[in-house]
């Protein structure tokens, strides 16, 4: 399974009008409060305000990152935010914010800007520096020549069945055959095939069980990662030339900045007091 950044908690269209979800009055208070602040306000549509940093909170979402767009373009955008920002006022006169599914949204897309928020902060206030990426390509492609893995995997998210598929895989079934019947993922309709890959492409249990295996053998207990478990067989391996420093640095930061991002998560969650209330969410101890 590749490594997925945590940046793609993504803020939606209607978060931008919607996430606010205060009234005239709180709006008037909010304008008050730009000016004051010295934040330059584009707008006041029935009283609430809009400010150039959420516009360009707009436009940096719909381009990808880029702020500097031509003048009839960023009023393309500022029409755009302005018919949110009516649309939103109308939901929240007619009470949409009570509706259960409303609610939940609503929440969820302040989790997301919060959390998003956080990650952006952990990436900018200790940045990467270029003598640690040379470490890490050292680590990666200094050895020895860099080695590639082709496999197939089975992901299923309980470490039972995945023991279970073991078992029949022992018994002689088809690996292809039970990846298309139980795997959890798009692998399914491939058997499983993962392609060819090199270690940093994959998450570290993943990474680690498969350099572990010879070409035709299967993980003989279920490989667990943060999406799931996995029953693995290693189909080939091959040897590939080391790519420039310059070809992989940004591949390199990346990963270290996930790898720092998962950290502070799993001290988090170390930290943190969560009760599953759900039977079906009790987390499988193995």
């Amino acid at each position: 399974m590749p490594v997925s950044p945590f940046t793609a908690l993504r803020l939606t269209l209607p978060a931008l009008a919607l996430g606010a979800g205060m009234g005239l009055a709180q709006a008037q208070e909010s304008a008050d409060s730009a000016d004051s602040a010295g934040v330059e306000v584009l707008a006041e549509i029935n009283g609430e305000t809009l400010t150039a940093r959420e516009l360009d909170a707009l436009v940096s979402q719909q381009t990808q990152g880029q702020t500097e767009i031509p003048p009839p373009q960023r009023r393309q955008f500022l029409e755009e935010i302005i018919n949110l920002m009516l649309l939103a006022q109308a939901g929240d006169a007619a009470g949409i914010d009570d509706a259960p599914d409303v609610a939940a949204q609503l929440n969820n897309d302040r989790r997301r800007t919060l959390a998003q928020g956080f990650v952006r902060q952990i990436t900018e206030s200790d940045p990467v520096a270029e003598s640690v990426l040379r470490d890490r390509y050292d680590e990666v492609y200094g050895a020895e020549a860099p080695r590639e893995y082709k496999a197939r995997h089975i992901l299923v998210s309980d470490r039972e069945q995945a023991a279970a598929v073991i078992d029949r895989l022992d018994s002689g079934e088809a690996f292809v055959e039970l990846a298309g019947q139980y795997s959890e993922d798009g692998t399914s309709r491939d058997g499983g095939d993962l392609g060819w890959f090199a270690p940093g492409d994959m998450v570290e249990p993943f990474s680690a069980a498969v350099a572990e295996l010879e070409p035709g053998e299967v993980t003989d207990e279920p490989v667990e990662t943060r999406f799931g478990f996995h029953v693995i067989r290693l189909d080939d391996t091959r040897q590939t030339e080391a790519p420039a420093f310059s070809d992989v640095a940004s591949q390199l930061r990346m990963s270290i900045v996930n790898e720092r991002i998962q950290a502070e998560l799993e001290s988090l969650r170390n930290d943190a007091e969560i009760d599953y209330e759900a039977a079906w969410a009790q987390p499988d101890n193995g």
